[in-house]
């Protein structure tokens, strides 16, 4: 086993990680051993990422600042830097922000709205990929964008979120968490 000196939860967004201000935590998100990894996170990671390889996982709260943006995170830590790598590979690429967009997407269109889900594009950013969606409803057709980086310390791995709409959640705001986050472990 990896010496634990990084844990999921340091790539995981905190309050004092938020750019700007007036951010509000709507759930305490978790941390746990084990179990609750990836595969119970994500639907998107596919046959290839390394569940079994699994020791400790996180999550940051929901942040939301009104009126529409989001920052979330996941963190896990894997019993190998080998493992940590293959997560890495598997969640900084286009289809797991594409699967990651079009499964946001699919909860808003689910959820307890009229919306419909219109389109869904993803580009790439200097710190991962920006995931558009388009929803449209009686109040009129409206764009998400969604932005994901993912950062790797050592032997964990974390996800990070940003939303926002109408406009795009600032490139600077995702540098700053990106930043914040890896200056954890002076990486």
């Amino acid at each position: 086993m990896v010496d634990p000196g990084v844990s999921a939860a340091d790539l995981v967004p905190r309050d004092g990680d938020l750019p700007g201000g007036r951010w509000l935590a709507i759930d305490e998100g978790f941390s746990g051993e084990g179990g609750d990894g990836p595969g119970a996170m994500f639907d998107c990671v596919g046959p290839d990422f390394p569940e079994d390889a699994v020791v400790e996982s996180a999550a940051s709260p929901h942040f939301v600042r009104p009126p529409s943006a989001l920052v979330h995170g996941v963190g896990v830590r894997f019993e190998s830097i080998t493992a940590a790598v293959t997560a890495e590979r598997i969640l900084s690429g286009p289809d797991f922000a594409g699967c990651l967009g079009r499964s946001v997407a699919a909860d808003i269109e689910h959820g307890a709205t009229e919306a419909e889900l219109l389109g869904v594009d993803v580009d790439p950013t200097p710190h991962g990929h920006r995931v558009r969606f388009t929803g449209g409803d009686s109040g009129g057709v409206r764009p998400v964008n969604l932005d994901i980086a993912c950062v790797r310390l050592d032997d964990a791995v974390g996800v990070l979120w940003c939303g926002d709409s109408p406009d795009g959640f600032p490139e600077e705001d995702v540098a700053h968490l990106v930043v914040r986050i890896r200056a954890r472990r002076g990486v």
